[in-house]
């Protein structure tokens, strides 16, 4: 263990956002530790030329978030390397279309478990660590439809809006302590999970943001990156809106 270097855990890695995520904080020199559940060798792969590159240690860990027990397992496995995690990203995150009436119990509980319940037990297992040294930050990866709501993505929509007011309440929870809790409120990323788009509808979609264009996940990554540095140090509880004035 090298407890000079900072980390950050980033979970839901393999995808874009996570990826940009990813590169940003190892060109900064932080031990990385990359959690993926399907796609598990793009992501090896990804991490092995990453830590090439970088110069950095990078750890690849798989773990289905859904499962508490899997986390708890995939934090032991974290807090072995280091005791003491500088960053935790919750990125990790699934979507559902489709109208409400044709959701079936089991398309809840996967995208409630991915996207909040995920999010719930990743900071309740890192909290110890912080909580002891007084110190840490925790950043989600919410979307603006967790507040303005999307028209057959109900359940995403409440998935994420039940991750905004997970970050403000625990924002203010663990302020005392000194560790800080924002989310990132992202818009529309040019990421995988809009291919379900023709490319008409995508041209449609960015004609209806007022700069015009998709965000990058590299944009994302940098005001992560911003978000876990000393410069926010004041910004805690607060949900930060990335979304080209979409809305």
């Amino acid at each position: 263990m090298l407890s000079n270097i900072p980390s950050v855990i980033i979970t839901g890695a393999s995808g874009g956002i996570g990826r940009a995520m990813a590169s940003r904080f190892a060109g900064e020199g932080y031990r990385l530790f990359l959690q993926g559940f399907r796609q598990m060798e793009a992501l090896r792969a990804f991490a092995d030329d990453l830590a090439a590159r970088s110069k950095v240690p990078v750890h690849v860990l798989q773990a289905d978030l859904a499962d508490y027990p899997s986390v708890v397992r995939m934090f032991e496995e974290i807090l072995a390397v280091d005791p003491a995690p500088d960053v935790l990203i919750n990125n990790a995150g699934t979507a559902c279309f489709g109208l409400l009436q044709d959701m079936s119990e089991a398309d809840y509980d996967r995208v409630m478990d991915t996207n909040m319940k995920s999010v719930f037990a990743c900071c309740r297992q890192v909290l110890p660590s912080m909580l002891h040294r007084h110190g840490g930050v925790i950043l989600n990866i919410s979307s603006i439809w967790g507040s303005a709501g999307s028209s057959a993505e109900v359940l995403y929509s409440a998935s994420k809006g039940a991750v905004d007011a997970f970050t403000k309440a625990l924002g203010k929870e663990l302020a005392p302590s000194g560790i800080r809790v924002n989310a990132i409120v992202c818009g529309v990323i040019d990421t995988p999970m809009n291919d379900v788009l023709s490319s008409a509808d995508k041209e449609a979609l960015a004609e209806q943001i007022p700069l015009g264009r998709f965000g990058r996940p590299e944009e994302i990554a940098d005001l992560a990156w911003y978000l876990s540095g000393p410069g926010s140090s004041y910004i805690t509880g607060q949900l930060i809106r990335a979304d080209g004035a979409f809305l």
